[in-house]
């Protein structure tokens, strides 16, 4: 047991500076890893007390580089701390276990060769969430200067950058170079080897083309190996592989002013080659199936016209009457109908390490960079409809809430975009973002002159000046899956209205003038009306931070954009309702009741935590 913290299970790997054991984290019951150098490696050091220092400076620059970056491909540190072994004080990391295998097990030690398509879904599924990780780290200042498949680890499928152990980068103190080489010599770039001061992201990108390399042409023996030099393929037999070998040229080029110039850039050849050669499957496979798809269509159409002349009169009054009906209920869904995200991983929040007795800390960092504030618990007014009152008129009640955190504020468009991102088979179609056929996003302009996302090239991209306004046109459904994302979820009615309430414990939400956009649905006004509305100077989205926060450090909850969040009318049933301040919705007894797959061009959401309730 290590501070009454870590109870070791056993050792995982051992090498020549270092060893990581794997621990259980004794308050929250979790596996973590623990690494910690090694007695015999800190004994080996003795009488050389410069070359020792650097080696601990390099340990716990390690820390320092990992709580730095928090990003679902980089791996996560929780804790740093001292231990006291015999005569020695040795430094431990406590980090985020990956029992999974390494990205060195991903790829055939023979390589894909001509297999392009199994290069291509490589790729898809393994690089491009890592160049994404990446991105992350060269975004701190961070060069991680050791990049290698044995160092980036496998979750479930999700790339997880880890050892940290030799970056560098200008936002990083200076640590003395000893004799030794630092690096692995495959994947370095002679920069590294001749000053490392003259390493930068560039120096990454280097190690990441030969990886690329190495995934089709195979690992990199003694006899193909040449240290510092351009690699290419041998052989590229498609258009993909030429392609793909001009990408692996530039971005091992020997001159570093010469090689691809960010990892950003180097992500965006390889998204443009693959939706080449998305294309040119789909067209070929077009092509090999036209007579036959002309044969079926003429039958079909003979079909449809005998059916139509039999049924048609039926199913046009059935369809009528579903519309009608339709349009007048909304119902409560079963959340088995759509919380079925299929998620291979994700990246929680962790619930803040403090012990019973201990107050909760007023605030947190979420996973994805969210700063989440403490509400208290208390009770809740809420207003419920009542389906067997004359027009279901909505009657009082209250609920206790135990005490949560709420998102500081809304969901950025910057955010959506990151989470959506490191979700893998995403479909874009008829300007709507897809998973397992449930819409996530609506895409397109949202109000006059205003089109916040955007899809083009294969990625998902932000208009300029609109990253930090609240996330629109995002479903329910969608809001959900980014809070399932992160180990959260959507608040609860009874949660939003005692964030509400506990600030002034008044149930009156503000309804602002100046942030006032036609209550979130464009869609269900008349014409006239959207024009008179598009041509208000007040119709606009502000930015997430354009508000005073309340006293509990919340901002813009009930202004600028409304909100979605849940209610359950039994265990198994789930309703999403719109809360706000905005139009109808400011309101004392306002809400709106909405289907799982409706979005709004002035609806957007926060998340919270909820926290067990032996934890207030």
């Amino acid at each position: 047991m290590v501070h009454e913290k870590w109870e070791i299970i056993k050792l995982l790997a051992r090498g020549g500076k270092g060893e990581v054991y794997l621990a259980r984290q004794v308050n929250l019951n979790r596996q973590v890893a623990l690494k910690v150098m090694s007695k015999e490696f800190i004994n080996s050091l003795e009488g050389r007390e410069e070359e020792y220092e650097s080696e601990l400076q390099r340990f716990r620059r390690e820390v320092q580089v990992m709580a730095s970056i928090r990003h679902p491909n980089v791996l996560q540190v929780y804790d740093f701390d001292q231990v006291q072994a015999n005569d020695n004080c040795l430094d431990y990391i406590v980090m985020e276990y990956i029992p999974g295998p390494t990205l060195r097990q991903t790829m055939p030690s023979e390589g894909f060769k001509q297999d392009e398509q199994a290069v291509v879904g490589w790729i898809n599924k393994y690089f491009l969430s890592m160049l994404h990780g990446m991105e992350a780290v060269h975004a701190m200042g961070v060069v991680h200067r050791d990049m290698k498949p044995e160092n980036v680890l496998i979750d479930e499928g999700i790339p997880k950058i880890s050892d940290f152990g030799l970056a560098g980068g200008h936002q990083l103190d200076g640590i003395t170079r000893s004799y030794h080489v630092i690096g692995t010599p495959p994947y370095m770039p002679e920069e590294q080897f001749l000053d490392l001061a003259a390493t930068d992201a560039r120096t990454d990108i280097y190690s990441l083309g030969k990886i690329l390399y190495e995934v089709i042409e195979g690992k990199m023996t003694q006899d193909r190996n040449k240290p510092f030099t351009t690699v290419h393929l041998d052989s590229p037999s498609t258009g993909v592989l030429f392609q793909l070998d001009k990408v692996i040229r530039n971005a091992t080029a020997k001159d570093q002013n010469q090689r691809t110039s960010s990892v950003k850039a180097l992500r965006k050849e390889l998204e443009e080659i693959i939706q080449e050669s998305a294309y040119a499957e789909t067209m070929s496979t077009t092509k090999r199936h036209r007579k036959q798809i002309l044969l079926i269509s003429g039958i079909a159409a003979a079909l449809l016209l005998l059916l139509a002349a039999t049924f048609g009169g039926h199913l046009l009054n059935m369809e009528s009457d579903q519309a009608e009906n339709h349009k007048n209920t909304t119902s409560a869904v079963s959340s088995t109908e759509i919380f079925d995200f299929d998620f291979k991983s994700g990246n929680p929040t962790q619930i803040p390490d403090v012990s019973p007795e201990a107050a909760l800390p007023e605030k947190m960092l979420g996973s994805d960079g969210m700063t989440l504030r403490l509400i208290p618990g208390g009770e809740a007014r809420v207003f419920i409809d009542q389906p067997g009152a004359p027009d279901r008129r909505r009657a009082e009640g209250s609920e206790t809430v135990n005490s949560f955190y709420m998102d500081e504020t809304k969901i950025t468009n910057h955010m959506y975009v990151e989470f959506l991102h490191n979700i893998q088979d995403l479909v874009v179609k008829d300007n709507t973002v897809r998973k397992n056929g449930q819409i996530w996003l609506v895409l397109g302009e949202v109000l006059e002159g205003y089109e916040p996302i955007v899809f083009k090239d294969g990625g998902f991209r932000i208009k300029p000046g609109t990253a930090s306004n609240p996330v629109v046109r995002v479903t329910p459904v969608g809001a959900m899956a980014y809070a399932r994302f992160y180990g959260r979820t959507l608040p609860a009615m009874a949660q939003w209205r005692r964030a509400i309430q506990a600030e002034k414990e008044t149930s009156q939400i503000v309804n602002p003038a100046d942030s006032r956009v036609d209550n979130g649905m464009m869609h269900h006004l008349s014409q006239s009306q959207r024009s008179e509305q598009k041509n208000s100077e007040n119709l606009r989205i502000r930015s997430v931070t354009a508000f005073e926060s309340n006293r509990f450090g919340v901002l813009g909850l009930g202004r600028n954009v409304n909100e979605w969040t849940v209610y359950r009318p039994s265990e198994k049933d789930i309703e999403f309702h719109i809360h706000g301040g905005l139009g109808e919705l400011g309101r004392q007894k306002a809400y709106l009741q909405r289907q799982p797959w409706e979005a709004f061009a002035n609806v957007g959401f926060r998340t919270v935590i909820n926290l067990p309730s032996k934890e207030q």
